[in-house]
């Protein structure tokens, strides 16, 4: 942009002086103002479409995180609701919590027991898991949030062995009794489904072309503007191309950051406080129905 100016301040001398050349110069890039105008637009519009389908990943994120604290709640309370046996309703709400952190190790490429991964050994100090537990999860080939998954179906299969049907709340002679594995199915259903809509969420990332082009646009639309403007503003070019060229590196690099919403940016889903809240809210559950304050 100094350049330009320096340029087209250098037409404008000799304009003044008479040069008939320089005058038709001057004339013929002002001129052009209406195709970098054109030329902006589809800039403008090239950088916006960019930026929303940005938002748009980081944006259902949050919103899979959402129904994931939602659902595995709700199975919490189905559990202490549903689930009479007190020893398989305690395994249900661990594996549940499991399933949380589970789903954040492996959107962030690691496992719950990768060397610089806090979380499993974690678990197994506050009592969530066991050390057997752990190395079960970590030896599986599977993608550890099934494996939680499979374990809470497993435990629904074993409340349901139970003689007399005494490992629900409902007996067997209620006509509730068999709607309830359908209710829990239900809601795991969501959850695995959830699993996927992230999993496709983090590895579908914009295409590469995408970035190409808006980088391709960039250079062009201000290095032209620069030499159109300059004829017109002179040595405010600079200024107006820097301001301008910042606020676009701006949104460039704010998009780039929302493109995978599961990284450690500020921007990015704070995984670790909804994992601590759905622990924290299990638990008092759990408390809750010990408590047999609420019955």
């Amino acid at each position: 942009s100094v350049l330009c100016a320096l340029f087209t301040g250098w037409l404008a001398e000799l304009a003044n002086d008479g040069v008939s050349w320089a005058e038709r110069w001057l004339e013929h890039i002002q001129e052009c103002s209406s195709a970098i105008g054109v030329i902006g637009t589809l800039f403008v519009f090239t950088l916006v479409f960019r930026f929303n389908q940005c938002y748009e990943r980081w944006w259902q994120a949050h919103l899979h995180w959402g129904d994931m604290i939602s659902k595995c709640l709700d199975l919490a309370i189905m559990n202490r609701r549903w689930i009479a046996h007190r020893a398989l309703g305690d395994k249900l709400s661990r594996w549940i919590i499991v399933y949380a952190y589970a789903s954040k190790a492996l959107l962030r490429g690691s496992s719950l027991g990768a060397t610089d991964d806090v979380d499993g050994p974690g678990l197994v100090d506050r009592g969530i898991l066991s050390r057997e537990e752990l190395d079960a999860v970590c030896d599986s080939p599977c993608w550890q949030p099934y494996f939680a998954i499979e374990m809470i179906r497993a435990v629904l299969v074993e409340a349901h062995k139970v003689p007399g049907g005494r490992g629900i709340t409902f007996d067997e002679t209620n006509k509730i009794h068999g709607q309830v594995f359908r209710c829990f199915d239900g809601v795991i259903k969501g959850m695995t489904a959830l699993v996927g809509d992230n999993i496709r969420t983090r590895s579908s990332g914009l295409p590469a072309s995408y970035d190409a082009i808006t980088i391709m646009s960039f250079y062009v639309f201000f290095g032209l503007a620069a030499f159109v403007w300059s004829a017109g503003i002179g040595w405010m070019t600079p200024v107006i191309v820097a301001t301008a060229s910042f606020l676009t590196v701006l949104l460039i690099v704010m998009g780039s950051n929302l493109v995978d919403p599961f990284g450690f940016d500020k921007v990015d889903i704070p995984m670790e406080e909804f994992c601590e809240t759905i622990e924290a809210q299990v638990h008092a559950i759990d408390e809750r129905s010990r408590s047999g304050r609420y019955r």
